[in-house]
């Protein structure tokens, strides 16, 4: 079954290209094996940020992987972040 999550920032503050460089920073840090992460800014708002992480792969089935749950860690200092995992409805 394929999966993703989701690391959504709603800042009140911070602007997109602030947000990506410490996103990046972040996830550099972390060394991270995930397949493939995408970052996406929401149409005509400024500070509103999306993560996609897929494939999760090698973490339990329903649980967020480590890299996910320490983003959304760090990205609460910036604003309201809600982290969520998806699967394909077959």
């Amino acid at each position: 079954m394929s999966r993703f999550e989701i690391v959504h920032l709603r800042s009140s503050r911070e602007i997109v290209e602030t947000l990506r460089d410490r996103i990046i920073d972040t996830l550099k840090d972390q060394g991270s094996t995930v397949a493939k992460i995408s970052l996406y800014r929401r149409d005509g708002l400024e500070t509103d940020v999306a993560v996609h992480i897929s494939p999760i792969g090698s973490e339990p089935e329903g649980l967020p992987s480590e890299i996910g749950l320490h983003l959304a860690a760090e990205l609460r200092t910036y604003g309201l972040v809600e982290h969520s995992v998806w699967e394909e409805l077959e």
